[in-house]
């Protein structure tokens, strides 16, 4: 295979005789994007890599290469999957980083939590006329939660975004907010993307 033969000479693509075959220079600047600084590095991958944008962009579809068995999946998501030790949280959930202090039991008040940062909802719509979705939360272990009447975060402009008021307060049922011992927050990116698959297994989603 043209790609695992690239990995065994240490990921240089110019060690490939795919110089002037654009689908396997792809194939090799995706399947290791490690190496040579990326795969928009400008001498060995940029101009491979700017050619496939173009073509997605233009509903031309992915380049082949025959010497690999690297596959792609089209794919409507703003956002990268979670990294490993790490599951999306639901759509519309408030999400904190935290640990349970010392005695306190897992679902007591927000006291009982030393929080890192701010509690915030995972994917949250907060301008529908805009289309705007913000981060998406990726997590790890749970480690209690609690409730709150009010928004969790303290501006007051989410509490319009998720009773329909006017901000002014909130007439709404208590907010539960679950603490997790890591939380990662994916930035949402272009909804169009290619997830990429060697041999069956999971490489890399591309955004354009």
């Amino acid at each position: 295979m043209l790609l695992a033969s690239t990995l065994a000479l240490g990921g240089h693509a110019s060690m490939v005789r795919a110089d002037d075959d654009y689908g396997c220079r792809v194939v090799i600047c995706v399947g290791n994007p490690s190496s040579n600084g990326g795969p928009w590095a400008p001498d060995t991958c940029g101009p491979a890599m700017d050619h496939l944008m173009d073509d997605l962009r233009h509903g031309r579809g992915w380049p082949q290469c025959k010497d690999s068995d690297m596959t792609v999946r089209q794919n409507n998501t703003p956002y990268d999957p979670c990294p490993a030790g790490t599951t999306a949280a639901a759509t519309g959930a408030w999400v904190a980083e935290g640990q349970r202090k010392a005695g306190a039991r897992p679902y007591s008040g927000m006291s009982g939590f030393a929080l890192v940062g701010t509690p915030k909802p995972s994917v949250a719509d907060m301008n529908t006329g805009y289309s705007y979705y913000g981060p998406q939360a990726c997590v790890g272990s749970q480690v209690g939660a609690y409730q709150v009447y009010g928004d969790p975060s303290g501006d007051t402009s989410t509490v319009s975004w998720r009773n329909g008021g006017d901000g002014s307060g909130y007439d709404g049922d208590p907010v539960t907010v679950t603490v997790y011992d890591h939380v990662v927050w994916q930035q949402p990116q272009s909804p169009n993307a290619v997830d990429v698959y060697e041999a069956g297994q999971f490489q890399t989603r591309i955004h354009y």
